[in-house]
This record gives C-alpha cells, sequence and structure tokens, in this order.
C-alpha cells in the first residue's frame, strides 16, 4: 500500500511580500520542502491583501491585530488532519492556540523554532516580560523539538531558564549561493553616480520602530568622524523612519555621503550586496539573533562589521569573515571601518574567507536534509508513544 504523504503546516506571524527575516526563513524552509514534493502549508495572519498567493499560504483574519502580533483562535481548528506543525516563535497570539492544540492532541508533531527573543521597552516590553514569566514556560514544555540557529544565542536567551537543552537542536539558516554570489556591479555604481575610487559601504534593514535596534544612528556617528576619508554609504530598507534618519544624516553634514536606496525588489538585492565594498551590520540588541543579512553579505563575498552579540559572532568570525564590534561602541564601531577603509587587501581577504565559510556551513541542501532528519524522529517519537 502506497504510504500517505506527510502534511506539515508552517506557523509564522509574518510572510513575504512582507520583509523580515522570520517570514523570509520559514518561506525557504516551505519552498525547499516543496520542491522535494511534502505537501506544506502556510498559516500567517492575514495584514494585507495579496493577490498571487499560492493555494497553500493561508492567510488569517485576526480578532486583534498589534504589529506583528495576532490573536488567532481559529488556529486550533485550521490545523486539524496535519501530521506536523512548526511554529515560528516568537508569534503573540498565533503560538497560544497551536500550543492548545498540541495539548489536547499530543500526537500531532510540535516543531518550534526560536528565532529571538521578544524585546522591547516601556508598556511592549512590560508585556513581553510578562507573557515570558507566565505563558513562555507553559508554551516551551509542549513542543517536541526547539530549533535555534545558533546554541551561542539559546545560551544566552530566554530559553537558557528552562530546562529545555535536552529538546533543542542547532538548525542554522541557510543561503542561496546563487543569487548571492560575488561579482561587480559597474553599472548600478554608474546609477547613482558614485566615483570608482569611493569604497561603498552597505546597510541593510528595516527602518521601522520594530527594528529600531539596527543601530543606523550609532553608524551615523561613527561615519561623522570619518569624514576626511573617501567612502559612500548605501541604505537599503524602508519604514516610517526614513525620513527621520535622513534628516539625522543631514544635520551630521553626511547627505551628501549617504543615499537611501529604499526598498529594492527581490531580484535586485543580491545587486547592492555586489556594489558594496563591505557591510555594516551595527545592531545594538539581542533581537538580532542570527543575521541573515550577514550571511548574505558573507555569500556575495564582501566581509561585515557587526555587533558582537550573541548568535550574530556565529556568521560574522571576528578577524576570519569580517570584524566584531561591542554593541553600541561608536569609538570601536569607526575604528573598525577605518580599518576597512585603509586596507583593501583585509577586507578583500576576509570577503573571500566569508563566501568560503557561507559555501561549507549555510548552503540550503544539507540544511533541509537536517530539518527532514528531524521531523522525521518527532514523528516516528509520537507513533511509538502514541500507537
Amino acid at each position: 500500500m502506497k504510504q500517505k504523504p506527510i502534511t506539515i503546516a508552517h506557523v509564522v506571524c509574518t510572510y513575504p511580500p512582507y520583509r523580515g527575516g522570520m517570514g523570509g526563513v520559514a518561506f525557504e524552509y516551505v519552498e525547499q520542502l516543496r520542491a522535494r514534493g511534502y505537501n506544506v502549508h502556510v498559516f500567517t495572519i492575514r495584514d494585507r491583501e495579496v493577490e498571487d498567493d499560492p493555494r497553500y499560504v493561508h492567510r488569517i483574519p485576526s480578532i486583534v491585530h498589534i504589529g506583528n502580533a495576532g490573536v488567532l483562535p481559529s488556529l486550533f481548528h485550521r490545523l486539524a488532519g496535519f501530521d506536523l506543525v512548526h511554529l515560528h516563535y516568537p508569534f503573540f497570539g498565533g503560538a497560544e492556540p497551536v500550543i492548545v492544540r498540541k495539548a489536547m492532541r499530543p500526537d500531532q508533531g510540535l516543531v518550534m523554532t526560536y528565532h529571538m527573543d521578544a524585546v522591547a521597552d516601556g508598556m511592549k516590553g512590560a508585556i513581553f516580560s510578562a507573557h515570558r514569566r507566565l505563558l513562555f514556560p507553559w508554551l516551551v514544555n509542549r513542543v517536541d523539538r526547539i530549533l535555534v540557529s545558533s546554541l551561542d544565542y539559546a545560551k544566552h536567551s530566554a530559553l537558557a531558564e528552562l530546562e529545555v537543552m535536552d529538546r533543542i537542536e542547532e538548525h542554522p539558516f541557510g543561503i542561496d549561493l546563487d543569487r548571492f554570489h560575488p561579482g561587480e556591479e559597474k553599472a548600478l555604481r554608474e546609477t547613482y553616480a558614485i566615483p570608482h575610487h569611493k569604497p561603498i559601504l552597505l546597510f541593510v534593514g528595516g527602518l521601522d520602530t520594530a527594528h529600531a535596534f539596527k543601530g543606523l544612528p550609532q553608524l551615523f556617528t561613527a561615519l561623522q568622524g570619518l569624514l576626511n576619508y573617501e567612502w559612500h554609504l548605501m541604505i537599503v530598507g524602508d519604514g516610517e523612519l526614513k525620513e527621520t534618519y535622513r534628516a539625522q544624516a543631514q544635520s551630521m553634514d553626511l547627505e551628501a555621503h549617504v543615499t537611501f536606496a529604499g526598498s529594492v525588489s527581490h531580484e535586485d538585492l543580491p545587486r547592492y550586496y555586489r556594489l558594496a565594498d563591505f557591510h555594516v551590520f551595527p545592531s545594538t540588541k539581542r533581537a538580532e539573533a542570527f543575521g541573515l543579512v550577514a550571511l548574505e553579505a558573507a555569500a556575495s563575498g564582501i566581509p561585515s562589521i557587526a555587533s558582537d552579540l550573541p548568535g550574530v559572532r556565529t556568521v560574522v568570525l571576528d578577524g576570519a569573515t569580517g570584524l566584531l564590534v561591542p554593541p553600541g561602541d561608536v569609538e570601536e564601531l569607526r575604528k573598525a571601518i577605518l580599518l576597512f577603509l585603509e586596507q583593501v587587501d583585509l577586507r578583500e581577504r576576509l570577503g573571500l574567507s566569508a563566501r568560503g565559510n557561507a559555501e561549507q556551513k549555510y548552503a540550503w541542501t544539507p540544511l533541509i536534509d537536517r530539518l527532514i532528519e528531524t521531523y522525521d524522529s518527532v514523528l516516528q517519537q509520537e507513533s511509538t508513544r502514541h500507537y
């Protein structure tokens, strides 16, 4: 008798076309798995109308929708019939019905990718803290496997406070090594009228409140002390803080040295990495747990200057594929940028090493192989336990 194909549901708070690391990872998992013949569906918040969604992407109306959080009680019933659910966390309002379903239907496998700690200031931060104390242990204790992008981050995250290490597995996120590759983009440099002799620094990140921890103001302050040197900063990203950042750059006499490229297309993004001489990644908080942009830079053959944060430092290897600086330390950030500006051979050597490291550790094929092994292990565990 032919075996019934395994059905998998990915539950995530954001999904393309929304730009964001969590949704991007879920998208890669889903597309890679479907390419291998797995029956995979996506459940996410309906925060916009998307006309060309494939039939396996389900955008669910939420009772309450704040930012990337939404209350989705209907998830409990929508997930019926799936062999395994893969939850991407944090997802406030979406994780709870998933866990309730697991508590009532323990034979359904449940895998959680723990992307990052939820970090915020003010009232939002107080809500996150209360959730971490009251609900988070209850959620995590019902998951069959907890996947993390790096054990380094897991050991410094909220997971470290719980007895869950026996269920944690390291599953780094991957990169499309054909899409992101080394090369030159002379035409793009000419489009922006940036002289050939000027090194280009690249910043890629959301210019909105949710991504305020990306460290753009600190980068501006660091660059203000380097106006006697030749350089140009290319900023890729958009959001409600864009004009605030533009005004800040102007007030610091950086306007002539900075280009706000806005939100570039999926197809054009790799060109901006190839345009750049090096990538700057000065995030200030632990909400930055991995750094897909640093991985995109590495695959493109350019080094990154990044903050020495748990998780990030597993992607950017200090002195080998880039340089690490203390988070928020403007002076050390300035020194690292100056080093790359002055030592062309160093940045080229580290860029070459970064590409090699990406090829060795972050190719999608072996990473998806490992993910499937985890799925099979969970399903076998549930079969043994309940049948």
